[in-house]
């Protein structure tokens, strides 16, 4: 503290903190003003329990704020005052960031809100003039900003490491720059406290002044009166000072004005001429920013001409764009590419208008130059990610479709071209869905549409759908609703056709109906009938087995679009919020369908081959659920050439999400282990929903059916209070053949 505290009397410096008591309780107050405005607009949005647990340290920070109102209005401000409010301060912020981390967002401990918090109570304990207690504040402060941070650090150093902006090193570096800021602010107050010395000190030389200024007053009274004619003489000069003084003051802050608007401004001011050169007679600051030139560079050709920054391919568009405006006496706007001083190239868009004189000649040329180069990367990294979409969408052998909430047709892959003929180029000439599918099927359609406009999920249905060569053929569709925003704007699907296995049911109708036929008459002639009767039993027997072997690869097919579903719409939010991501995540998706369809016609492959499928599958389900879920495979590789049902192991890891609530808190944990009996199992914690899922006939009865058709072994499924458990016999790879 400087030696003006040493001397200062004590009642003035009490006057001097209670000043900045005042400034820090009314600060308390804006910010409780604030924080409730916010956290009302935030319980309307819907977050509740986010916006009453803030409700708790907002309302002891009212109570607080409240005693402290009533000690200044006594005047009363002991020292250990200041180190309870300090205290007080910082134990709510931390507490605020340790339970925002631990229940809603993992990265507020060390973010930069709460980097703002702590230098705002810096800057309000700085008016207060205790030293000490500046540095307590500091102290505490940074030991609770660490504190917070690896309390949670040491939950999960791996999530904290897997962003750098969230390491132990990043936060150091926070930490430090806390430390600035209150070793900063411990210069302001020392600042401060010199300040208001020198005011005093010069308050008392204003008064021994101003005594002397009585004096010479009084004595040069008559002095005065001896030139009073001279001040009437030199009055209407000192007059005209004043006007230009004030028109000169004017002048000086019209500019500092413009200046300091162009600096504001997101582009670099131009005006240059209308030549060759594009002669450049002004340009702001902002254009070194942009370019990497200085802007003394470019006025009046100095060193160089704008147009020699100006990309080689885009300077007739440059020249041809701004020659139309001028001719037609109207504002031109257009993007085009210049060469950075490094090399770089970056994207511009330039606004501008050409300047006349009252003869209608151009005069210059004013304008402004905004860097748009980012948003020109985002576009192009978008299209290329909407590319990849399409490309995945045609590779499937399943016709996919994407419906607006009217039923038109927005998207259709390759396969839906070859099955219902192309859509229209033109966006206008939009096909309704209604239109390739029977009159009698169009009601349930459209209930359906209605369903995912609600957000209901629908169940997979049959219909009659019209090919492209007008041919009636049976599908199955499988739908689900688009959201964009968390807002339903259309419905998504994919058809597949089971013509195949509804000419097989129809053969077992006729073998049934031939049957009948020939027992209608078998009293007449039992022994004639006796040798048809076997043959049709055989024939029976033969359809039966090709009916149910048709049933076994419909229940396969339907793994398909189930697991397809969910990786798309992950797919369709990572195409806008992270493109490199949404690029690997295709890449992975498409080899997993890959997987899929290679060994969609067997009926059995090694465990090995299924568990290095399941790699590839492990990566979507981290993608779609980040560290909500953590499956742990712990099986001997002795095991690894025993046989196993293609998608099985998928089929149950998508159930047990399907059936079960989650979230990082509470993980789903599921493990897969062999036993002494040669039994995969497959066991997770059980966390029911409260709402169940409407089956889509993919589950348990799916894996018992194919089972049938393979093997004399059948799996097993229990349930306990706490885990589900899956058993699927592995099958010996000599009995089976690939």
């Amino acid at each position: 503290m400087s030696t003006f505290f040493q001397s200062l009397p004590l009642k003035s410096l009490e006057q001097e903190r209670l000043k900045g008591v005042r400034i820090n309780i009314y600060f308390r107050w804006l910010l409780i003003i604030v924080v409730l405005g916010t956290l009302t607009l935030q319980l309307l949005k819907g977050y509740k329990a986010e916006s009453l647990m803030s409700m708790i340290p907002i309302s002891v920070y009212i109570l607080s704020n409240i005693g402290l109102v009533v000690a200044l209005r006594r005047n009363y401000n002991p020292a250990f005052l200041g180190y309870f409010t300090a205290l007080l301060d910082v134990a709510i912020i931390s507490l605020h960031l340790y339970f925002s981390t631990a229940r809603y967002d993992f990265t507020a401990a060390t973010a930069a809100a709460s980097i703002f918090l702590f230098p705002a109570l810096f800057i309000l304990y700085t008016f207060q003039l205790r030293r000490p207690l500046m540095v307590f504040l500091i102290v505490i402060s940074l030991s609770g900003f660490n504190l917070v941070y690896f309390l949670h650090y040491l939950k999960d150093p791996s999530l904290y490491d897997y962003y750098l902006s969230l390491s132990p090193l990043s936060h150091f570096f926070k930490t430090v720059y806390l430390f600035f800021i209150g070793f900063l602010c411990l210069y302001m107050q020392q600042s401060l406290s010199d300040f208001i010395e020198k005011q005093l000190r010069e308050a008392a030389a204003r008064v021994r002044l101003d005594s002397k200024i009585r004096f010479e007053e009084e004595k040069n009274s008559y002095a005065q009166k001896l030139i009073e004619q001279e001040k009437t003489l030199n009055k209407s000069l000192e007059e005209e000072i004043a006007k230009r003084e004030i028109i000169a003051f004017e002048l000086q802050k019209s500019r500092e004005q413009l200046q300091g608007i162009l600096s504001n401004l997101v582009g670099a001011v131009y005006r240059c001429l209308n030549d060759e050169k594009f002669t450049v007679e002004y340009l702001s600051d902002k254009f070194i920013a942009i370019s990497g030139y200085p802007p003394d560079d470019f006025v009046h050709n100095n060193i160089r001409s704008f147009s020699s920054v100006i990309h080689p391919d885009d300077i007739e568009f440059c020249r041809k764009n701004i020659a139309e405006a001028v001719l037609h006496k109207a504002a031109y706007e257009f993007e085009y590419r210049i060469i950075h001083r490094n090399g770089n190239i970056v994207w511009v868009k330039e606004n501008g208008q050409g300047i006349t004189d009252t003869e209608g000649k151009i005069l210059y040329l004013d304008g402004i130059i905004i860097d748009v180069t980012l948003r020109k990367e985002a576009e192009m990294a978008v299209k290329e990610s909407e590319k990849n979409y399409k490309e995945m969408l045609d590779f499937l052998p399943q016709p996919i479709f994407e419906l607006d909430l009217e039923g038109k047709i927005l998207l259709s892959n390759k396969a839906g071209d070859e099955f219902f003929g192309k859509l229209p180029d033109e966006k206008e000439e939009k096909v309704s869905a209604l239109d390739f599918f029977v009159k009698e099927d169009i009601p349930r359609i459209i209930e359906n549409f209605r369903k995912s406009a609600m957000g209901v999920k629908t169940e997979a249905s049959e219909f009659t759908a019209i090919k492209k060569d007008g041919s009636h053929c049976p599908v199955m569709v499988f739908g689900t609703a688009i959201y964009r925003n968390e807002k339903i704007v259309g419905r998504r699907g994919i058809i597949v056709d089971i013509s195949e296995r509804k000419k097989y049911e129809q053969g077992l109708i006729d073998a049934k109906l031939e049957l009948e036929r020939i027992n209608s008459t078998l009293e007449q002639n039992v022994a004639d009938r006796t040798r048809q009767l076997t043959k049709a039993n055989t024939q029976l027997l033969k359809l039966q087995k090709e009916n149910l072997q048709s049933q076994f690869e419909v229940l396969k097919q339907q793994v398909n679009p189930h697991f397809l579903f969910n990786s798309l719409n992950v797919l369709t939010s990572l195409i806008k919020v992270d493109p490199n991501l949404a690029e690997t995540f295709t890449e992975r998706l498409s080899k997993v369908y890959r997987y899929v369809l290679e060994n969609k016609e067997k009926d059995l492959v090694p465990l090995s081959t299924e568990l290095a499928f399941l790699d590839a599958y492990l990566f979507l389900i981290e993608i779609r659920f980040m560290k909500k879920i953590f499956i742990k495979i712990n099986i001997e590789k002795s095991f690894y050439d025993y046989q196993i049902l293609p998608i099985a192991i998928q089929l149950l890891i998508e159930n047990a999400i399907k059936h079960n609530t989650f979230s990082k808190l509470e993980p789903l944990r599921i493990e897969l282990t062999v036993d002494n009996e040669a039994n995969l199992i497959i066991s997770n914690n059980l966390n029911l929903r409260e709402t169940k899922f409407i089956s889509t006939g993919v589950g348990l009865e799916n894996i018992k059916r194919r089972y049938v058709l393979v093997s004399d072994k059948h799996p097993e499924f229990s349930q306990t209070e706490a885990h589900f458990v899956a058993k699927l016999p592995l099958l010996k790879p000599d009995k089976y053949e690939f």
